[in-house]
């Protein structure tokens, strides 16, 4: 047998291997779709990331937009405050409520007002009202599970006066799963694609099946169960676009029914957090 090394040179050897390293670099499980339907995927999932970050950065800014103004209130129980939070309310289709909290963390006014009982309520001595006030820079929480019973994530951004004193924080509450959704469905049944946002960490933000919103992929059932999936997921939690395929159940009506199914995912980021947006096609059963 000839060996290779002598008969091919050295160039040649080292693009062949340059190649092979670039290759198993890139996300992937198994083969990707045709050319056709993977260029189909990548633009839905452009349309949708693209449309989720910027309902994020428009929080984030009507919320930054307010703290500026009240720069120069007197206190955070100040009538222009609750005025600021009633307006920013009426102004957004995304978010489910504001507060306004002091230096030290108590809240000082609300909108709307059922939750009024709040006021006075001190949030430091957990999370994100620890963050919120050790830092006194603009911050957007991880996701967690209100109260309410309810999938929520919190805005903060910082009020400071003319020579940078802090005065407090306005915060902005929003459900991902409600907002994601108005922009998603619509695509999903257009389309007949499904997608899901999560966390890095495997924290699921949306999906149509609203069973598995709340729920962890690396953590809970039915996901660890299946392995190809949790190969993917951890290829999705360590990097920002990709692409790939695994086994799971066809839908939630059909839990016992196994297809092999394409994943895509690109990401959304604001004030520093990563969401990751996946969206799967459908091969067929396995």
């Amino acid at each position: 047998m000839m060996n290779w090394r002598k008969t091919l040179p050295i160039s040649v050897a080292m693009v062949i291997i340059a190649a092979a390293c670039i290759f198993l670099a890139t996300p992937h499980i198994f083969p990707s779709e045709p050319d056709e339907d993977r260029s189909a995927a990548i633009h839905n999932l452009e349309y949708i990331t693209t449309n989720i970050e910027m309902v994020m950065t428009s929080i984030a800014d009507s919320t930054e937009s307010a703290s500026v103004a009240l720069s120069s209130a007197d206190s955070m129980e100040s009538p222009d405050v609750q005025e600021a939070l009633n307006g920013l309310l009426s102004e957004s289709n995304y978010t489910l409520s504001y507060a306004a909290i002091s230096p030290g963390g108590i809240i000082a006014a609300v909108a709307p007002d059922r939750y009024t009982k709040s006021i006075g309520v001190n949030i430091s001595g957990s999370e994100p009202g620890d963050t919120i006030l050790q830092t006194q820079k603009p911050f957007l929480s991880d996701a967690f599970i209100a109260k309410e019973g309810f999938t929520g994530i919190e805005f903060a951004w910082p009020v400071c006066s003319e020579k940078g004193i802090y005065k407090g924080s306005i915060l902005a509450m929003a459900d991902p799963s409600e907002f994601v959704g108005e922009i998603v469905a619509p695509v999903e049944k257009e389309k007949g694609i499904t997608v899901t946002v999560m966390q890095p960490d495997g924290f699921i933000l949306y999906d149509r099946d609203t069973a598995q919103v709340g729920k962890n992929l690396f953590e809970d059932a039915p996901f660890t169960t299946y392995d190809s999936l949790q190969t993917l997921g951890k290829m999705i939690a360590a990097n920002e676009k990709g692409s790939g395929a695994y086994t799971f159940y066809r839908s939630p009506e059909k839990t016992g029914e196994a297809a092999q199914k394409h994943a895509y995912w690109d990401t959304c980021q604001c004030i520093g957090k990563e969401w990751r947006v996946i969206l799967f096609t459908e091969d067929g059963a396995v």
